[in-house]
């Protein structure tokens, strides 16, 4: 799976603003792009400050762990074993 680049929240910050200035001079159908553009940037800071693990590095980690087996005691084996004949 590729990474994705994702915007630096400056950049975010200078296309909002863009996307307001084109709303005033062409079309105000660009107020929206605006508003998604700010709110998509406390995301990216929260992605910036707070980093999860690659989702290919948790499968990989996932596959290497041993499969535990638990204990069975000695009493529920002799329930079984008597319950069969």
């Amino acid at each position: 799976m590729k990474k994705i680049k994702l915007p630096s929240p400056p950049l975010l910050i200078m296309a909002g603003l863009a996307s307001f200035w084109i709303a005033g001079i062409i079309n105000p159908g660009f107020n929206p792009i605006g508003v998604m553009l700010f709110l998509l940037v406390p995301v990216l800071i929260i992605e910036i400050l707070y980093p999860q693990p690659d989702l290919e590095s948790i499968v990989e980690n996932a596959s290497k762990m041993p499969i535990l087996e638990l204990p069975v005691s000695a009493e529920l084996v002799e329930d079984n074993s008597s319950s069969e004949k």
